[in-house]
Formats: structure tokens, sequence, C-alpha cells
């Protein structure tokens, strides 16, 4: 089982329990205290005034005999109605009992964790969705499983906190919350130095160090992992959790954090043109993410314990949220689609689709208003005659909401997309035109202009037959490209076999998402259209494509009419005189 089969697995597996998640109540309980996790005993340095632990006799500073196996899980993770017992060492050495129950959440606190898990729950569903849309269109497999690797760890990190709050057994929620992020968190971050070791693609050294950092903190998490499961269970403290919560703990900590700090800033200084903006959107994102990371540690090296406390539950939500959205955006609008379409294409449908739900409610509610006060039939007193008349009229109104909805949708696409329609309508003015040119070149030149400002890529290129290959001949922004290509080149020989426009992906080369567009005349390949990639690497959308085709397939029959020396080849020269062709100019031309 290779690793993109296992992300596709976890990410499909993940989405019903994030919705599951995000549906159901709170069921963790409440006791308003901690305290530090030492054996034989462990000091309270939290008590809530508004808890039922404070309200039992528990107060900061006070010892407790801390207790072992299914006891300690309860107390840390028992559902709403759980009764803890606390063992407390009085001053004089006594011991005293002192037992609670845990309660809902409540007043600031309980809104707080109500938006953890909303957070966190849908963290992991954005999460899973866009790692599934990145592992079956990502275009470079290799960036895109490493994408995917964050945001699917990422986001069981964070659906094993939503779910340990839903969750009504101690020892399972105790298991989601404690152990399962304290292994995929570690897990996420060594992905994230792995994407950033990558992402740009001018990769530096440094980076390429970095990343290795993951797995030592993978190792550091395991070992503290360790200690407080052998401390669980034994009720004997291991020197591994006590050196994991402990100042020495937070410095590794705040160390960690600074290198992934370091690699950000690294990948912003070293991302191009093309490539600005998609990593500025991942750093921002993940300096944010960061920042959660050092807040824990800090606070612990200045002696404070809040955040250690329900009250920083927030700080786990933050970071991986961050985390997931960071990388997100870049890879959704770098590797797959143009997110801005995306986005205002899924508005409009939004939109659409409410205005039609929104018709139906009010047709309904009107035409039963109508039925009542005239007819005096209603589906409550007019029996089978009224609900046959409220479902033929609704019946009638649902077979229109097809062309309703068309209607809408092409309304407000011309609104939203009136620039780029008006961009692609020019294209394919400029090919239609070029029927009346009296010179091919002319017609080239017009056709490069015309690409620039409604696609601007990062160069376009006519190449036309000449001697034994193609030689560009009309060119803009293509000081990067080829110069020529022979005859039996991959891409020539590929456009004269099947004539169908493809996109490059070719991960050793600077330029990705070359798009090459046959010019052909005849079935004969004359020559083809080369456009580079689009400024934020996006792949070309298929409106666009055809548009292209269209000025493609214009500009070559303008060449073949105007300029038949530029087709020497004596294959192509029979392939055409053979035709039917009844132009003169061609016919002489090609003889």
């Amino acid at each position: 089982m290779n690793s993109r089969l296992i992300l596709l697995v976890c990410a499909a597996a993940g989405i019903p329990l994030a919705l599951l998640a995000l549906l159901l109540p709170i069921t963790w309980g409440y006791g308003g205290y901690n305290f530090s996790l030492t054996r034989p005993l462990g000091t309270v340095y939290f008590s809530d005034p508004a808890g039922p632990a404070y309200a039992a006799g528990i107060r900061a500073g006070q010892k407790l005999l801390a207790n072992s196996g299914y006891e300690f899980v309860n107390e840390d993770a028992g559902p709403i109605g759980t009764v803890v017992h606390e063992h407390v060492l009085e001053p004089n050495g006594h011991i005293r009992v002192i037992s609670f129950a845990f309660v809902p959440f409540s007043g600031a606190l309980g809104i707080q964790q109500a938006i953890n898990k909303l957070v966190d729950a849908l963290t992991a569903l954005g999460a899973f969705v866009v790692a599934l849309l990145v592992l079956l269109r990502a275009r470079n497999q290799r960036v895109g499983i490493r994408a995917a690797a964050v945001l699917s760890f990422s986001g069981v990190a964070a659906l094993s906190v939503a779910v340990s709050l839903v969750c009504a057994n101690a020892l399972m929620a105790e298991i989601l919350n404690r152990f399962v992020p304290a292994i995929f968190g570690p897990i996420a971050y060594w992905a994230a130095l792995e994407l950033l070791a990558i992402l740009p693609p001018y990769r530096t050294a440094f980076r390429g160090i970095l990343r290795w950092f993951g797995a030592a903190n993978l190792a550091f998490e395991c070992l503290a992992l360790y200690g407080s499961i052998s401390t669980l269970v034994t009720g004997i403290a291991s020197p591994f959790m006590l050196w994991r919560f402990s100042k020495t703990g937070a410095v590794i900590d705040l160390c960690f954090a600074l290198v992934f700090v370091a690699a950000i800033v690294d990948a912003l200084l070293s991302a191009r043109e093309e490539d600005v903006a998609p990593v500025r959107w991942l750093g921002g994102m993940w300096l944010v993410a960061a920042a959660f990371m050092v807040a824990q540690p800090i606070q612990a090296l200045l002696g404070g314990g809040i955040l250690l406390t329900h009250y920083g539950d927030f700080i786990a939500a933050g970071r991986v949220g961050f985390l997931a959205i960071g990388v997100a955006y870049p890879i959704l609008r770098h590797r797959i689609v143009d997110l801005n379409i995306l986005v205002s294409r899924a508005t409009v449908f939004t939109i659409v689709s409410a205005i039609i739900v929104g018709m139906f409610i009010a047709a309904e509610w009107a035409i039963g208003k109508i039925f009542e006060r005239s007819f005096d039939l209603s589906q409550d007193r007019g029996g089978p005659v009224g609900q046959l008349l409220t479902f033929a009229i609704v019946l009638a109104l649902g077979l229109s909401a097809r062309s309703i909805h068309a209607f809408v949708e092409e309304r407000l696409t011309k609104a939203f997309f009136r620039k780029r329609l008006r961009g692609l309508a020019d294209i394919e003015r400029v090919a239609r035109e070029a029927d009346a040119a009296t010179d091919a070149d002319d017609v080239m030149r017009v056709g490069v202009e015309t690409v620039k400002r409604a696609l601007n890529p990062l160069g376009i290129a006519y190449y036309l037959g000449r001697g034994d290959g193609y030689e560009l001949v009309v060119g803009d922004g293509a000081d990067e490209f080829p110069r020529s290509y022979r005859f039996n080149d991959a891409e020539p020989l590929r456009l004269r076999r099947w004539q169908e426009p493809f996109e490059a992906d070719d991960d050793s080369a600077e330029r990705l998402h070359m798009l090459y567009i046959p010019m052909a005349v005849r079935g004969t390949l004359i020559g083809f259209l080369c456009c580079g990639p689009k400024p934020d690497r996006t792949s070309y959308l298929e409106d666009e494509i055809k548009a292209l085709a269209l000025l493609a397939h214009h500009a070559a029959i303008a060449t073949a009419l105007l300029q038949p020396k530029d087709i020497p080849s004596a294959e192509n020269a029979q392939a055409l005189s053979s035709s039917s062709l009844s132009i003169p100019t061609l016919s002489e031309g090609l003889a």
C-alpha cells in the first residue's frame, strides 16, 4: 500500500467522522482544576472558582496523592456526571478524600469549548476534502502527496480533539485528546517541513537540512508519550514524562517552533515571481500557526499555567486550523485550479440555489394562502383535492427549475466573470479576423498581443515548420523558450500524431504547465502555438484551451494561404498537394 492510497483512505474516512463530530453535543465534563503530573504527589496549580473542584475544597498549591490507571483517566477526561475522588495531603500529614462530580462547561469557557469543537471539526472536514482534491487532481504528485500529508495529518489531529469532546467514554476520550494528537501533530509538523523543502521549487540546502528536525520532534514526542503511558499504568513517575513537562521540555518545544519559522522565512525569501503569491499566503498562515506553537512554551518558561488548562484548549485548534488553511490555498491555486474562479463559481451556484429554494418556499406558501382564502381549500381541510393541487403546482415549478437555474446562473456568471469572458471573446474575435488578413506574420503578432492581454501567460510563441524542424517565428516574453524543435522531438511528435492540445508537466523543467496547441491544415501539422504557464502556475481551463485552439487553427490557415514557403517539408508538401484544396495560391506554393 503506497502513501498516496493511505492518504486517500484516511481523508475519505475522516469526512463522515468530522461531520458527526460537528453535529454531536459536547459530553466532556468539567472538573475545574489541574495539577502537575508528578509522582507520588502532584501539586494543584489551577482551581477555577466557578468549577466543582473549588466548591468541594480543592485549592491551588495543595498536594494530591495522584490516582493511577482508570481513576486517573476519569479525573482527566471523565464525561459529565463522572465522580472523582481526590486524596489531598493535609498540612498535618493526614490524607483527606474530596469527592465531586464533573459538570457541563458553562459561561465563557462553555462558549470557548463549543467554538473549539466547531473549529476542530470544520478544520478536519476542510482538510480532508482538500486533501482528496489534491491527491486526485494534483499535476505534480510529489508536491501533491506532501501537501495532502500535511492536510490529512493535521485533520486527524483536529478531528481527534473534536471527537474526544463528544465521546461519552472516558478512556476513549483520553486516548483521542491526549495520545492521538501527540502522534499526528508531530507527523504533520514533519510533513510541513518536507513540503517546505520543495515548495517553492527553487529549494535551498538550508530548508533541506531543517526538514530532519521533523523526525527529531516525532522522536521527542514518542519518548514523552511513552513516559506518560508508563506513569499512568505503573503509578511511578517516568523520567521521560518529568522531562517533557519541565522547563527543559518547554525550551525544546520552543526550539522546534523556531526551526519551523526559519524554514518559512527561507521559503519566503527564495520564492520567485510566479511563486510569490502562494508562498506568501502559505508563509503568512504558517507563521500564525507558529505563534500558537510558542504560546504554551513561553508561558511555561515564565511560570504561568493558564494555557495548560482548558482555557488553553484553543491553542491546539488555532495551530491546526492555520496550518491546514495555509497549505490549502496555495496548493489549490498553485497545482489544481484557479481558486478565484472556483470560489466565484461556487458563490454563483450558491446564490442561484438560494434564489430557487426561496422561490419554491414563497410559491408554496402563496399557493396555500390563495387556496385557503379564495376556495377554502387547504391541505388540512381540502383533503386530497387541496393536496393534489399543491402537488401539481409544485411539480410544474420543479420542471421549470432547470431553465430558471440556467437563466439566473448565466446572468450571474456574466456579471462575475465579465473581464475574463471579454478576454476569451477577444481571442475568438481575433482568430476569426485572420480570414481578412494579408500577412501571416501580422496575424500571429496580433494573436500574441491579444493572448497576453487576456491571459497574461509567462511567454507565448508561434513555431512554424522550416527545414527539418520547427522554428520560433513570433513571440513575446518567450526568452526561455527553445528557439527551435527538431521534427521528431517529443512535443512536435505528440502534436503531429494526435493533433490535440496538451499541457506539459515536467518536474525537471523550470516552466511547468506549458500549453502546446497544434496548427494543422487538412491533417498536416505546419506549426504550433506554445503558451507558457500563467503567473500563478494554474493549469489552463477548458474554455481557455478552446479559444486558443481556435486562434491556432485560423493562424494555421492564414499561414498556409499567405506564406506557403514556411512549409518546406517534402512529406508535408506531398500530403497537401494531393488534397482537394482548390485555392490556387496554396496549390502553387506547395507544388
